[in-house]
C-alpha cells in the first residue's frame, strides 16, 4: 500500500510539473506574440509610409518625437542621417539647424587633413564605425544630449583621444528645440532609398562614376534608408 501511494504522489507530481511547464510555455508565446504585435505597431510607420519602391521620397513637418527614435535607428537598422538647412544635400549645410561654431557647431566636429575643425551633419554607420553597442550608445547619447548627459565629460574625452571625434557640449536635443521655437514649425523630413554598396570609395558626396556604381552586382549592393532633416520653405 505504501508503495501504491508514493507511485500515486510521484504520477500526481509528474502531472503538476507537466502543467506548470504547460502553462509556462503558453505565458512566454502570448509574451513574445504581444511584444512582436508592440514593436510592429511602432514600427509600421517607418514600414509602410516612408520609402517608395521606386525610389522616390516623402516628407512631412516632425518634431523631437520623431527624430529622436530616427537617431537611435541610424545604428539600430543601418539608417543614414542628414541635417541640411535647404534639403539639397548636394552641399550638405546645416548651418542654421546645427550651427557652424568650431567649438560647437554640427552633430559633432572633426579635424581635417590641415588639421582645423571641421563640423559634421550626418550620421551614418558606414563611415563612422563605433565597435561595441556599448560606444553606440554612448555616441547616440551625447550628440542628443550634450553635457546633460550623465556621462558626457567621460564619453566626450574617450571619443576625442580614440576615435578623434569632439562631441558638442549642447546637444542635437536644444539645438532642434531652438531652431523649431525660433522657425514656429518643425522640420521638414525627407526620405528615400539608395543602394550602398560594396565599394569603399563611393562616398556619395560626388566621389565616383555612374560606372562604378553600374558595374557593382546588384546581389552585392544593400538598399539604405536616408532620412533629411531641412528648413521648411
Amino acid at each position: 500500500m505504501e508503495n501504491a501511494a508514493d507511485a500515486l504522489k510521484i504520477a500526481a507530481s509528474v502531472l503538476i510539473f507537466v502543467l506548470a511547464l504547460t502553462i509556462s510555455i503558453n505565458a512566454f508565446s502570448q509574451a513574445r506574440r504581444v511584444s512582436n504585435t508592440i514593436l510592429e505597431y511602432n514600427d509600421r510607420e517607418y514600414n509602410y509610409t516612408y520609402v517608395e519602391d521606386n525610389g522616390g521620397t516623402t516628407e512631412r513637418l516632425v518634431g523631437l518625437e520623431s527624430i529622436v527614435p530616427s537617431i537611435y535607428k541610424a545604428y539600430k537598422e543601418n539608417y543614414k542621417i542628414v541635417f541640411d538647412d535647404d534639403g539639397n544635400t548636394e552641399v550638405i549645410d546645416a548651418t542654421r539647424i546645427l550651427g557652424n561654431d568650431m567649438s560647437n557647431g554640427g552633430i559633432y566636429r572633426r579635424k581635417d587633413a590641415t588639421g582645423n575643425y571641421v563640423c559634421v551633419y550626418s550620421i551614418d554607420l558606414q563611415y563612422e564605425v563605433l565597435g561595441t553597442n556599448e560606444l553606440k550608445e554612448q555616441f547616440i547619447m551625447a550628440i542628443l544630449y550634450g553635457r546633460r548627459y550623465s556621462e558626457f565629460n567621460e564619453v566626450s574625452n574617450n571619443f576625442r583621444n580614440n576615435l578623434s571625434i569632439y562631441l558638442n557640449e549642447t546637444g542635437i536635443y536644444d539645438k532642434i528645440i531652438n531652431i523649431s521655437n525660433t522657425l514656429r514649425t518643425g522640420l521638414k523630413e525627407s526620405l528615400g532609398i539608395y543602394y550602398q554598396n560594396e565599394t569603399p570609395s563611393q562616398d556619395y558626396t560626388g566621389g565616383g562614376t555612374d560606372d562604378d556604381i553600374s558595374s557593382i552586382p546588384d546581389n552585392n549592393n544593400v538598399t539604405k534608408r536616408v532620412i533629411t532633416y531641412s528648413i521648411p520653405n
